[in-house]
């Protein structure tokens, strides 16, 4: 067999080849319609919140404002010290805080430098 021979022989085939009959192309197409991925339903954005929707989720303004308020009165009464918090809680203002030791001395390292017997 040559290769002229084969080639006649292709030629042939696609000269007489049989067209599909219409069954079997809709039910071709019945499996692949079939076989194809669903669609999912699309996805409805979330609106995003704003600062305001943010502050009602946690008690809104007058919640922030009281605790910015709470904590400027804590700073004012922890750094001025004044006569009032003498009078609501005596010995409050006691030793300022130059005199006090507040990072002891050496003593308790003095019994590393003794030799080490045994």
């Amino acid at each position: 067999m040559r290769d002229s021979d084969l080639d006649d022989l292709f030629a042939e085939a696609r000269r007489e080849s049989p067209a599909p009959s219409a069954d079997l192309m809709m039910r071709i197409l019945a499996d692949a319609a079939a076989e194809m991925p669903v669609q999912p339903a699309p996805v409805r954005s979330v609106p995003r919140r704003t600062a305001g929707a943010r502050f009602a989720l946690f008690g809104g303004g007058g919640l922030f404002a009281g605790l910015a308020t709470a904590t400027l009165v804590g700073v004012w009464i922890g750094i001025a010290q004044p006569p009032v918090a003498e009078v609501l809680w005596p010995g409050t203002s006691g030793d300022p805080l130059e005199t006090m030791d507040l990072a002891p001395g050496y003593e308790l390292f003095a019994s590393l430098d003794a030799p080490v017997e045994g």
